[in-house]
């Protein structure tokens, strides 16, 4: 079995021999588990400048990197039993040109959120998503609540979307015995900053914000954040590397999730890394972000949008050592048992193995088989950007 897995790594990838080098040096998290266990091809930036004959190359240099990579999917997937694809512009383009030519070839979407805060991207999504809803052989999502959105509002058919519980590599983002003397919040999309400043405003606490441009683009609510003149002197900005994260996770007595109102589960790459590391998690209570943190076990709940039971959650968990490191501990269990990188690659494989058996793009399976199939765990890699969510 070979899978085309089409994703998007950033024009500044290394190659993959440098990768590998890197896990085994325990640099970046883990990567390469989960396209080794699926014989992936993966059709990323470094594909696209290295493998099409040279003058696809000279072309896809002067189109954007999707059409691109959408381009070379349809010239080359007939070398692949299965197309996975982890980038919403190439995933509902090319799913939507599948069903146009009537396609058997099995493909699976791998949805990171169906709506968003960004309300044109959501529209175009959903425009994608009506007409590609019963051609695709299943989507994957994490998010119980957009799930529900698909299932009732958009018509989506319960055993097309599977639930993935989206997992980290917990030996890279694992504890470590330093002291902490600060607190943390990471992450650009759908954050609430000025609330968290202005809960810190009074405290004295340090903390850095981990946050800064994705690729080049600048978040609005980044934007929003360094537009704030009077930021405390004990609040620092800047983006990290991932040995750089996790070093501030290590330092920081728990971590902050400043969040807007959302449907979807903002937040979450940053929530797992940050209870990976053995910290609880201050988040603020979102429609879409209910899934991970355990109120008062793994975590704390404060209201959108109030600084002052922001100020009171962060100043009574950082004169409680103690309880700050059981919910640590706690957070740190659970997800060791439920969110794992090993899980992860078991799980999506077998909805590979799956597809490529059943090998029709419409595909509705029953009830006791989808009861019978192993909970699937979706792991944090280089495609997802900390920083971003």
């Amino acid at each position: 079995m070979k899978t085309l897995y089409i994703i998007s790594k950033g024009m500044d990838k290394q190659s993959d021999e440098e990768l590998r080098q890197l896990e085994i040096e325990d640099k970046i998290p883990r990567v390469s588990l989960l396209e080794d266990a699926i014989s992936a091809e993966v059709l990323d930036e470094r594909y696209l400048t290295e493998k099409p004959p040279y003058l696809r190359r000279l072309f896809y240099g002067l189109i954007p990197v999707s059409i691109a990579q959408l381009l070379e999917a349809l010239f080359i997937m007939h070398r692949y039993d299965l197309i996975l694809t982890h980038t919403e512009k190439v995933s509902f383009p090319l799913a939507l040109i599948l069903k146009w030519i009537r396609s058997s070839k099995p493909h699976i979407v791998v949805l990171s959120r169906i709506t968003s805060v960004d309300v044109k991207k959501t529209k175009q999504k959903l425009w994608f998503l009506k007409r590609t809803r019963n051609s695709v052989t299943c989507f994957l999502i994490w998010s119980s609540v957009q799930r529900k959105i698909a299932i009732e509002r958009f018509g989506v058919s319960a055993d097309k979307i599977i639930l993935l519980k989206r997992g980290i590599d917990q030996l890279f983002w694992s504890p470590r015995e330093i002291e902490t003397d600060m607190i943390c919040s990471v992450g650009m999309e759908a954050r609430d900053y000025p609330t968290l400043v202005e809960a810190l405003r009074h405290l004295k606490i340090p903390c850095h914000i981990a946050a800064g441009a994705s690729r080049g683009d600048i978040f609005k609510t980044i934007e929003r954040l360094h537009d704030i003149e009077d930021i405390p002197d004990w609040v620092t900005i800047g983006p990290k590397k991932p040995m750089d994260l996790r070093s501030l996770y290590a330092r920081s007595r728990f971590s902050v999730i400043s969040l807007l109102p959302t449907d979807s589960d903002n937040g979450l790459t940053a929530i797992l890394e940050s209870m990976a590391m053995g910290k609880p998690v201050i988040c603020t209570r979102a429609e879409g972000q209910v899934d991970i943190i355990q109120d008062g076990i793994t975590g704390i709940f404060v209201p959108q949008g109030e600084p002052g039971a922001m100020r009171d959650a962060i100043q009574s968990l950082w004169n409680d050592p103690e309880r700050c490191e059981r919910m640590g501990e706690a957070a740190r269990e659970f997800i060791v048992k439920n969110h794992n990188m090993e899980q992860f690659v078991a799980a999506i494989k077998h909805e590979v193995d799956r597809a490529v058996h059943i090998q029709v793009p419409q595909f509705h399976a029953s009830s006791s088989h989808l009861k019978s199939a192993s909970p699937a765990i979706f792991v944090e890699s280089d495609k997802f950007d900390s920083e971003m969510d």
